[in-house]
This record gives structure tokens, sequence and C-alpha cells, in this order.
């Protein structure tokens, strides 16, 4: 049978494969199906999709779980540039009248930490009491530095408007729900999205399939080596591949995950044990995104990673580091297929029975709320067969990154 971690090894690569992930590249998996407001039909609310898929930097593995914002995270390093800039004399010499440059800095950070996009506080709600507002330290520091480092205060400039709810052409109007509060977010974009998003909804339900796959494939040692970095999850940092309920979930949960990948490739006949021995997955839609910030952000300042901060900055650039990728495509499926092929006809009406999700895509019964959820429908022998062909509703299925240096 195939474990956990077999599945998600080769969903993984597979699914990057198709995409094109290459080179350097790390790909983050979805681990559930999210980002359901990409397919709303009010604009606003597809704006905060695209703002969280374009500001969220990926753990560097496992499943896609953001770990940093890359609009916070580029203008607190602007700072840290800035502090490595006024380390030349002449500069020191030169703010020296006009107060602390490092108190100015410090207040500066403590206000771009305080930032958070969204609808605004109800009014008497000052959720940062301690820090300045970001334009009044903004104001502080520009005054301090003079026209001594004008790349780098045209850069603070522009992160500070995209930060501001007056509309620019850095931010963009927002919405957490239909018809909800609008607000302003930093500018980002899904290149292609709306018109890829048109043509799958378009298309007869059921028609022509974009892509599919069936796990694992004949080469499976080959492909359980070729995963690339972030696809290759360590035991215990990942969900369970199958999600289950009920009395005899936990039951089912440990017949079906007990193999590691080494004994499913090594092990039984045909190189796999008795149990879940595969699933077929097919999607009506499949489509690589490209995700770009608005021009608030100058990748050359960062040089690459190898831009100069000075000393007791954060490691912005390291392999943890807050600035370590720099998100750049975002894989999207729709209407979705899949085949689970068990060990037995008795498991296979078990599963069907319990099961609540097969990777990220949540059962319709079990999880009736859930975005682009697949329908059960029954067993034919040894096989459950899952439905979303009559959603309309898109699923995230990954997100594609570049390491900044």
């Amino acid at each position: 049978m195939l474990s956990d971690l077999a599945l998600w090894r080769m969903y993984a690569a597979a699914l990057a494969g198709h995409a094109g992930v290459a080179g350097n590249d790390v790909f983050s998996v979805a681990g559930a199906a999210t980002f359901s407001g990409l397919g709303n039909a009010d604009a606003q609310v597809g704006n905060w999709c695209t703002y969280q898929l374009g500001d969220g930097i990926p753990a560097a593995a496992g499943v896609y779980a953001p770990h940093s914002g890359l609009f916070a995270a580029y203008w607190l390093c602007l700072s840290y540039l800035v502090e490595s800039a006024a380390g030349q004399p002449a500069l020191l010499r030169a703010a020296a009248g006009t107060g602390s440059l490092q108190a100015d800095l410090a207040r500066y950070r403590q206000a771009v930490r305080a930032w958070r996009p969204g609808p605004p506080m109800p009014a008497g709600v000052n959720a940062a009491a301690n820090a300045m507002a970001p334009a009044q330290a903004h104001q502080a520091l520009l005054a301090a530095l003079g026209e001594r480092v004008p790349a780098l205060t045209a850069a603070l400039n522009r992160c500070l408007l995209a930060s501001q709810q007056e509309a620019s052409d850095l931010n963009m109007a927002a919405s957490l729900y239909a018809a909800g509060v609008v607000f302003r977010c930093p500018q980002y974009a899904l290149d292609g999205w709306p018109a890829g998003l048109a043509a799958w909804r378009a298309a007869p339900a059921g028609g022509a399939t974009a892509w599919s796959v069936s796990l694992p494939p004949p080469a499976l040692a080959a492909l359980a080596g070729a995963a690339p970095a972030a696809a290759l999850p360590a035991a215990g940092s990942w969900p369970s591949f199958l999600g289950l309920q009920g009395a005899g979930g936990a039951a089912v949960a440990d017949a079906i995950n007990a193999a590691p990948l080494a004994a499913m490739v090594e092990g039984a006949p045909n190189g796999l044990p008795d149990g879940v021995n595969g699933l077929a997955l097919s999607l009506g839609g499949f489509g690589v995104f490209a995700l770009t910030p608005g021009s608030w952000f100058d990748a050359g300042l960062l040089d690459g990673g190898q831009a100069a901060l000075p000393a007791g900055a954060p490691d912005f650039f390291g392999a943890a580091g807050a600035l370590a990728l720099l998100p750049t495509g975002a894989v999207i499926g729709y209407q979705p297929r899949i085949a689970l092929r068990a060990g037995s006809p008795h498991q296979a009406q078990a599963l069907a029975a319990s099961l609540t999700r097969v990777g990220p895509f949540a059962v319709q019964g079990a999880a009736q709320d859930a975005p682009g959820a697949v329908a059960c429908r029954g067993c034919n022998g040894t096989e459950v067969s899952f439905d979303g062909s009559g959603s309309d509703v898109p699923v995230l299925l990954g997100v594609i990154s570049k390491p900044v240096s």
C-alpha cells in the first residue's frame, strides 16, 4: 500500500513536473483546497486572494504555508539598507545635526512591524499603541536622511504609498468577502488569471481533460528520487494525504499509512504491499499563472540577496529568512476527478464512508463549505470515485518560488 509520505511525494513531483518547475525553483504543494475567492464574482475579493498569494513567502519545505510577507519584509529590509548606507562617515556627519538616526530607524521599524493589511480599524481602536503611525515615522526618517540616499528614500516612499488607504497605482482595492468593507492593499498581479478562469468556465462541464496523472507511475523509483527539494516531505511534517472521520477512521488510517516509500518500492510483489494501491487524478483545467508584485518592489535593491546589511540585521536572505524566496507563480486547477484504488472491495467501501479529504481536495458532505469539493460517486470493486466536474470553483494546487539569491 502507499503511505502518506509516498502519496505526497509522488503527487507533488507529478504536479511540479507538469508545471515546469525547474532549476533552483521551489514548488510548495497546497495541502488543502484554499483561495476559492480567486473565482469570486467580486473582483475585490479576487484582489485580496491575489495579494495573499503574491505576498505569502512559503517555507522552504513541506506543504504550502507562508511564513513571512513579502511587502512588510521588503519594507523592513529597506530600513536596514538605509542604516548600512548611513554607516558611511560623510552621511553620519551630515545626519548628526538632525537628531539620532538610529532612534529614527528604530521608530520606523516599529511602525513597519505594526502595519497590517485589511479593513480599517474601528474608530478609537489603536492596534499599535506604542508605535508611531507609519507616515509620521516615515517623515521623521526622511528628514534625517535628506537627499543623501535617493534610491532608498524613493523605495521607502513607494512602500509608504502602497500601504496607505489612499488610491494609487501602487495599491489595489480589496475586500475579505463579497459586498464587504473595501480597503486597499499593496498591488500584486496574477497574470492571465481572469481570462484563464473565463475559458475554463466557458468549456462544457466534464469535457476535455487538461491534465491527468496516475500514481504510482511506471517509473516509481525514478520519480520518487526526482522530486524537487520542497516536494520531499519529512516524516510528520505534512498532513495525512487521506483525511478520515468516524469511529473507524483511526484504524483505516493505521492500515493505509504504515509503509515507508522504500518498502513500497522494494518490498511486496510489483513494488506495492496490499492496501491503498494508488490513485488517478484528472483536471478539467490546469494552469500556471505568474505572480508579480507591483512597482513598489525593486528587486535590484536586494542585489540577488547580496545587498549590504549592517551588523545585527535580521538574516533576510538565509534559508529560513523572511526574504529567502520570492513567489513567482500560482499553479491552479479546476474540476478535479479522482479514482482511489484500494486493496480490496471491503477497504474501498470503508474509505468511501470515512474519507473527508483526498490530498488537497475536500469531500462533499464531510466538508460542505470547502472550496472545489469533490463528491463521492461510490465504489466499483476496489475503486472509489470522486467527482468535482460540476464545480466552478478553482483550486490552488501549489506555488512556485525562486530563491532571492
